[in-house]
């Protein structure tokens, strides 16, 4: 009888341990703690850039903008500030929060920049028919109800209006609220006015943009003795743009109900409407006399949804359970996730390898690469990754002219890869690519020893040779990165951290890989099915 060997033993009992451990733990947390897998699906939210540009002149300068705040429908997180010259403070009032900009003795142009996060949800009302007008409203709300410089409550034009699209006898809230809804939304044209409109030129006009018409509605809501105001945001979407919007709020029945009479939303707000303040008020404030510049950058992304998060953060055997842990040493749920992450990149990389049979720069470049293009996008990151390669070896050249020492030679390469990524930064923000700011997340002395294995192929097997093996380590990048950016196993690997063995015995099966790769199966596929003679 042939005796057992060890190797395959120990083998076989790690392999099956770490296949089977993670399903046992995964149907345990299914049907014994009863997990919210449906609550897995990720998510829309969107990355919103504020970029403010003014031309100094030698003078002071301030700046102002409204900011968002987290409420019941919308959810404001990574906030973060890069002012530059300026110093930057956020002064929260009885509704909004506005943040200042100041700047002392400025020359040419300054830039200052705020970023956040933010995931919204759609919100529709139902008002009954039988909810009356009102007679009276809650006396904090008294200053809802006057009649301001744009919003003429008591001018006989929109008291007329109203006599002429409300019926004589008595209606409910519910009625009266839909006839004022419907004759601005289809009697009033949409007219793209970039100023101030008010609510009685709209109403001469037969026309008038966001504003125009929200302060319209909010007259003539004020005139039946609804509490009103104006809302000021920013309907989110993917791209850039310098265009906010505004829209009406009426409190009915203890509650702020929207109305958006130049995009038909009765009684409802979009998921992807963006709140910045309340009250009829200016988005932005500068000091005069300077040329001021400013655009909103929005990318839509998919994030976990917070409800599933916050679930699962309740239960046990989950990951989320020590997360208070990693916060206090300054880990984030972002950057726990890239570490959840890594090794599935890794995993990539090592299918990459040794079935498909392509060479790569590095076992894990290409995972870590792509883990740092979270922030500058694959685009970016592959620039950024190619360009820093490509000039630091030939640095790496230039040095080995003078034949210095490998030690030397390895630290002049980091710090050259150290300025050339400050470099871009400063490039980057300049001309606005703020995504392509970030390559300086990029890890250093992996660029440093890439650029140095890049130059040594080159030297012994020519610059096509470095250059296939570069784009190939690009392609793996590139498939890293589409893996760990998914949502869906981020939001896995979150709630069933043990997932980690299973990727562990997909490694020791690809250990024992001993059939063809894919590229040696295309090289030689002639052979193969070659008919015997």
């Amino acid at each position: 009888m042939d005796k057992l060997n060890p190797s395959r033993t120990v083998y076989g009992a790690a392999f099956l341990t770490c296949a089977l451990v993670p399903l046992a733990l995964i149907g345990y947390k299914l049907f014994v703690l009863d997990y919210p897998l449906a609550r897995l699906i990720p998510a829309v939210s969107y990355r919103v850039d504020l970029s403010m540009r003014v031309d100094g002149h030698g003078d002071d300068i301030a700046l102002s903008a409204y900011l968002p705040v987290t409420d019941s429908r919308q959810f404001i997180s990574e906030e973060q500030n890069t002012s530059g010259v300026f110093q930057f403070a956020v002064q929260p009032t009885a509704a909004n929060r506005i943040a200042t900009w100041k700047g002392e003795a400025l020359h040419g142009p300054h830039t200052a920049v705020y970023s956040f996060s933010v995931e919204g949800k759609h919100i529709r009302y139902d008002i009954a028919p039988d909810v009356p007008l009102p007679e009276a409203w809650p006396p904090e709300l008294a200053h809802e109800i006057e009649a301001t410089d744009g919003i003429q409550v008591n001018d006989p034009l929109v008291e007329q209006t109203l006599r002429t699209i409300l019926p004589s006898e008595p209606i409910g809230a519910l009625d009266a609220l839909t006839r004022i809804h419907r004759f601005l939304q289809d009697r009033l044209r949409n007219r793209n006015f970039s100023g101030f409109t008010d609510a009685v030129t709209a109403l001469k006009l037969g026309e008038a943009s966001c504003n125009g018409k929200s302060r319209a509605f909010v007259a003539m809501a004020r005139k039946l003795h609804f509490p009103a105001r104006l809302v000021g945001g920013l309907i989110l979407e993917q791209g850039a743009k310098r265009v906010s919007h505004q829209w009406a709020e009426v409190y009915v029945n203890g509650h702020w109900v929207p109305f958006d009479t130049i995009n038909d939303h009765f009684a409802e707000i979009p998921a992807n409407y963006l709140t910045l303040y309340y009250g009829d008020l200016v988005l932005f404030k500068h000091t005069t006399n300077v040329n001021f510049h400013y655009f909103f950058k929005m990318t839509k992304r998919l994030v976990p949804q917070r409800e599933a998060v916050e679930t699962l953060r309740a239960t046990r055997w989950n990951v989320l359970n020590v997360y208070p842990v990693f916060e206090r040493v300054g880990i984030s749920q972002n950057l726990l996730k890239i570490i959840l992450m890594l090794p599935i990149g890794a995993l990539v990389t090592v299918i990459c390898r040794n079935v498909v049979g392509v060479e790569t720069f590095g076992t894990f470049l290409p995972a870590l690469i792509a883990a740092a293009a979270r922030e500058t996008g694959l685009l970016w990151g592959a620039v950024g990754f190619a360009l820093i390669i490509l000039i630091a070896a030939a640095v790496r050249h230039g040095l080995d002219r003078i034949q210095l020492l490998h030690s030397p030679k390895m630290a002049i390469m980091m710090t050259v890869v150290v300025m050339l990524m400050l470099s871009t930064t400063v490039l980057a923000v300049d001309r606005g690519l703020f995504e392509f700011a970030h390559i300086t997340l990029f890890p250093i002395a992996i660029l440093a020893i890439t650029a140095e294995r890049f130059a040594l192929i080159d030297t012994e097997k020519g610059f096509l040779a470095a250059a296939k093996i570069l784009v190939v380590t690009l392609i793996v990048v590139a498939a890293c990165y589409v893996v760990m950016d998914s949502l869906f196993l981020q939001s896995l690997f979150l709630a069933f951290p043990e997932l980690l063995l299973a990727v562990i015995a997909l490694n020791l099966w690809l250990g024992k890989w001993m059939g063809l790769r894919v590229l040696e199966f295309v090289r030689f596929h002639r052979l193969i099915f070659r008919a015997p003679p």
